[in-house]
């Protein structure tokens, strides 16, 4: 058994914590990725959206 410095709090071994927090930085990593190409993509697509040559051309006269 190590001794009671060795170990995080008192309660757990170092080795263990660094097990039960890869799970959760390997999700944060993975989801932060999926998010920033989703908001990527609608970047890209309301781009699309409000693009002049997709909007309908607007005949304005002078004439009032």
């Amino acid at each position: 058994m190590k001794p009671q410095s060795d170990r995080v709090l008192g309660l757990l071994d170092p080795d263990v914590v660094l097990g039960l927090a890869t799970i959760p930085a390997l999700v944060v990593l993975v989801g932060g990725s999926a998010i920033a190409q989703t908001l990527q993509n609608l970047g890209t697509i309301s781009e699309e959206l409000f693009r002049g040559d997709r909007l309908p051309h607007l005949d304005l006269d002078d004439r009032s």
